[in-house]
């Protein structure tokens, strides 16, 4: 692996852990604002940041036509917008954990949509990495006990959630490969980002719930907005840029890990289950990029 491709993957992992913390985030947030409010609040700060830099470095990336432009403004209500409300009206009635375990379907949804609309092949290296991945989450996210999995409604928000994600990667890639990842995440965060503060207007009370939010509210929502949104999004483009939707994609089985991991620095020990499925969603994640375990690798697997 080669250092510019390991500088990808740096990146892609990046993204996933922020938005593993992200999940434990919005769990905190869940009894204090609205959906729409929280995911308001987020994303005025990233846009503001993202509109920051691009007038910071002068130029744009390139020059977008019309065409391009009109298919920024979908991608970035469906992957941003849908994605954000979705999300963040799961976590009031789930935990981040099992919401993490449904995102982590990701992948195996970003394949499917790679096959039909990318016609992309599928290695065999691949199906077994998110297989061994997604069996890892399981087990990191049920403990072993495979009964703690239920179908709430918030669960059906992530599942929801989980399929625009999914989608808008597939589509930066099918309908907007020309469009440099930096540009693409600028307008797709700004066109989403407009699209949650105007729903949060008509559908809430954000201006008078704002003023009432405790400081450790809104600096975890600033958190949110500049690494869960402007670097994550960054990052996450930059991956499916140039690794593809289908490759980067085995990366998200790394969301609940990092979820985990944030839960062991507030002082949640994981049991035995848990550190097996860990490390079963790294290896997975390990061989999905072409690492193989020596015994594989000596008998030509």
């Amino acid at each position: 692996m080669n250092s510019r491709v390991g500088h990808i993957w740096f990146m892609v992992v990046a993204s996933t852990f922020f938005w593993g913390s992200n999940f434990n985030c919005a769990q905190i947030l869940a009894n204090s604002v609205g959906p729409l409010t929280a995911a308001g609040e987020r994303f005025f700060v990233a846009v503001v940041l993202f509109w920051v830099m691009r007038y910071s470095v002068g130029n744009a990336e390139s020059t977008l036509s019309r065409k391009d432009f009109w298919r920024l403004v979908p991608l970035g209500l469906l992957g941003v917008f849908g994605f954000n409300y979705a999300f963040f009206t799961a976590l009031h009635t789930t935990t981040a954990l099992n919401a993490s375990l449904v995102m982590s379907l990701s992948p195996l949804l970003s394949t499917i949509f790679s096959v039909l609309l990318l016609g992309s092949p599928i290695l065999m290296r691949q199906y077994w990495g998110m297989l061994i991945a997604f069996a890892g989450v399981c087990l990191v996210i049920t403990g072993g006990n495979f009964g703690l999995v239920h179908v709430a409604v918030g669960d059906l928000y992530m599942l929801f959630a989980c399929g625009v994600w999914s989608l808008y990667t597939v589509g930066a890639k099918r309908f907007s490969p020309n469009i440099p990842p930096l540009q693409f995440a600028r307008w797709t965060v700004t066109v989403g980002g407009i699209a949650l503060i105007l729903a949060a207007l008509v559908l809430e009370r954000p201006l008078s719930d704002i003023s009432h939010l405790s400081i450790k509210t809104h600096s975890i929502l600033i958190y949110m907005g500049i690494c869960g949104s402007l670097l994550a999004y960054i990052f996450w483009l930059k991956g499916v840029h140039f690794l593809g939707p289908a490759k980067s994609a085995i990366a998200f089985n790394l969301v609940p890990i990092f979820t985990l991991i944030v839960n062991l620095a507030l002082g949640i020990l994981p049991n035995y289950a848990q550190i097996i499925g860990m490390l079963m969603a790294l290896v997975g994640v390990l061989i999905s990029i072409g690492w193989r375990p020596a015994f594989m690798a000596a008998r030509g697997i």
